[in-house]
């Protein structure tokens, strides 16, 4: 028995047929995975070309179009992740709006090489701004990471309740914090409530018909604060009328030849697109409510557990989450304090999104800029 025979028969046990099916991505991974640990190195069976610019270009895409579609950050940063979507057609015209009209995308279906997946097709341009870029889109159905994991939240903990009598104390369980609710007789959805202008909850702990806890359910890879458009109208005015007028050092804004009315930002040293600008400094008064919002009692933030996570014993549900932040100094510690951000955004007036974004996703890369709030106000 020849010695790849020998190793194929002692791995078989860990796919479904026995052996790996080249048309299942699960089973490409695997085998990927103990290529790997043999070589003492990543290794895949389809590289993808220019993975870095792809990389980038998908970054670009979340943080031009993030508040138009339904994007979910993916474990593979070369992979584009969204909601209830398929359509090639949709996709082609996704990338036409991030990137430019003129796109020539060709289409390469799931299991024909250079497509490294299985199950989706890869999308395959050149951008002016990261090169010849290779996507693949992994789309799942609607509700996959939003509103269903709260429809499950809220489900799974209800049930429970019922199961215990009508009334139960909740206790959600991070790695690092033990947070208990008492008297709890139901979970409601905020969006059906009187929550309010501005409010960040998503669900509501219930104490017969008293708010006990206001509870923001948050995906750790995907978060994001609030759009801030309304709020800073002085500050919005001034920032566009500098950066038109070549005020401001490292930013200027130009008309989008495809969009009237609307305006892409670059770099006025090197002409090249910026896709976001950082300003640390901006004045963080308000900074409480970016976060936590209106909302009384002072809203929680929750990382949405997984499906299994909830447990009833002796009156108690016990409920296992990623992460529970209920002070700036937690959200810190986790690199996700909020910090203002200007992004290109085609579906937003003039063409760009002001934003309060975490400080994990304001790093300054070639195509982010950093700008000074006292250089503009």
């Amino acid at each position: 028995m020849g010695t790849l025979t020998k190793y194929l028969n002692k791995i078989a046990y860990k796919f479904p047929k026995g052996y790996p099916d080249m048309n299942n991505e699960k089973d490409v991974l695997i085998l990927e995975s103990l290529v790997g640990d043999i070589l003492g190195k990543k290794f895949r069976l389809n590289e993808l070309e220019n993975r870095n610019g792809t990389k980038e270009a998908i970054r670009f895409i979340i943080d031009t179009l993030g508040g138009k579609y339904n994007f979910v950050e993916k474990s593979d940063k070369t992979r584009l992740g969204i909601e209830g979507k398929n359509e090639i057609q949709f996709f082609i015209d996704l990338f036409q709006e991030a990137f430019g009209e003129k796109l020539d995308i060709e289409v390469i279906p799931k299991n024909q090489p250079p497509n490294p997946s299985g199950t989706f097709n890869m999308y395959v341009f050149n951008t002016q701004e990261f090169g010849k870029v290779s996507i693949v889109v992994s789309n799942k159905p609607p509700g996959g990471d939003g509103k269903g994991s709260e429809g499950d939240f809220i489900e799974n903990i209800n049930s429970l309740i019922e199961e215990n009598g009508g009334e139960a104390t909740v206790v959600l369980i991070s790695p690092d914090k033990k947070l208990p609710f008492y008297n709890i007789t139901n979970i409601r959805d905020s969006s059906k409530t009187d929550a309010g202008k501005g409010a960040k909850s998503d669900v509501q702990f219930m104490s017969n018909s008293k708010v006990d806890s206001n509870i923001s359910l948050k995906k750790d890879s995907g978060f994001r604060w609030a759009s801030v458009i309304s709020i800073y109208k002085e500050f919005i005015t001034k920032f566009i009328n500098d950066a038109i007028n070549g005020k401001l050092t490292d930013l200027e804004l130009k008309q989008n030849p495809d969009v009237p009315g609307k305006y892409l930002m670059y770099d006025p040293i090197t002409g090249n697109r910026i896709s976001k600008a950082i300003i640390p400094d901006f004045p963080k008064d308000d900074i409480n409510n970016w976060v936590f919002g209106p909302e009384t009692p002072q809203v929680i933030i929750v990382g949405k557990p997984e499906k299994g996570e909830y447990s009833l014993e002796n009156g108690v549900i016990n409920v296992k989450v990623s992460n529970i932040y209920n002070t700036l100094e937690d959200l810190e510690k986790a690199n996700i304090d909020p910090v203002f951000a200007v992004a290109q955004h085609r579906g937003k007036s003039q063409g760009l999104d002001f934003r309060i974004i975490p400080s994990k996703d304001a790093k300054i890369t070639s195509n982010v800029r950093e700008l000074s709030y006292n250089d503009i106000i």
